[in-house]
């Protein structure tokens, strides 16, 4: 999450980065959270659809985070900004603390 945070606040590469990191740092302490092991591009489907089940907030919240961070990978015609990152972090700080406690 640092280094999300820290990539936020410069260039558009960092900013897509950031976003990025700010996924995977949430999705990863959902996936460990729920017990799930597994380790196939699936579980990321997998894991949305437990969280719906159990936090649906949490997922509505995990879900535009995975959105984000695909555009980040994949569409590079739209522009992302600092808030964009900004926004990832907070998401991903709001769903790490709730699956975390």
């Amino acid at each position: 999450m640092d280094l999300a945070r820290e990539l936020g606040k410069n260039n558009e590469a960092k900013i897509r980065t950031a976003v990025g990191r700010a996924y995977y740092a949430s999705f990863l302490t959902a996936r460990n959270a729920m017990a799930i092991d597994e380790k196939t591009p699936e579980v990321h489907r997998m894991v949305l659809s437990m969280l719906y089940r159990k936090n649906p907030v949490i997922a509505n919240k995990l879900h535009y985070l995975r959105r984000q961070r695909n555009i980040a990978d994949y569409d590079t015609e739209l522009v992302m900004g600092a808030d964009d990152a900004d926004k990832a972090v907070k998401l991903a700080g709001e769903i790490m603390v709730e699956m975390s406690g």
